[in-house]
């Protein structure tokens, strides 16, 4: 190949490289923009508050109340979790504790569930021995609800579970 065809091709090369980032570039921030005008767009007025504004109006609309399984509700009133307390700058939102069962502290063919509960810690409380969870998973599959990846099973404040 003589040294001027080599020229060319590398000016090519050189200027399809160019061209291509240019492309990836406009792909890049089309892509940006089409997701933030979609997301202030669901936010409905809510594009100029603070994140600390944002949070605070989710934890103080009224889908929350009495009677939903986010609400107070379901909640047994000798262990309900603390208050959510806000300052003008920060949250401070309690932290969720495991209940802690010894053997025998359950018992009964059923339980009700209270803030705290976990399989693992009734099937201490009821067995002896956390690993036995399944049991209680297994006697309530109808009853107990899934993480969408169904990695984890779900148990709320109020729900009454049969001890097998």
């Amino acid at each position: 190949m003589s040294e001027s065809n080599n020229n060319d091709k590398k000016t090519k090369d050189g200027a399809a490289l160019v061209i291509g980032g240019l492309f990836i570039l406009a792909l890049v921030f089309a892509a940006y923009n089409y997701f933030n005008n979609a997301n202030s767009s669901n936010n409905t007025g809510s594009e100029n508050k603070s994140i600390i504004e944002r949070v605070k109006d989710v934890f103080n609309s009224d889908e929350d109340k009495k009677g939903s399984l986010n609400g107070n509700g379901a909640m047994d009133s000798q262990n309900e979790p603390e208050e959510i307390s806000t300052t003008d700058e920060t949250m401070i939102i309690s932290e969720w504790v495991a209940n802690d069962y010894a053997q025998g502290d359950i018992t009964g063919k059923t339980y009700t569930v209270v803030w705290g509960d976990t399989l693992w810690e009734i099937a201490e409380a009821v067995y002896g021995n956390g690993s036995e969870w399944t049991r209680i998973l297994a006697a309530n599959s109808s009853d107990i609800g899934y993480l969408p990846g169904g990695q984890q099973a779900l148990i709320v404040p109020g729900q009454v579970l049969v001890i097998p």
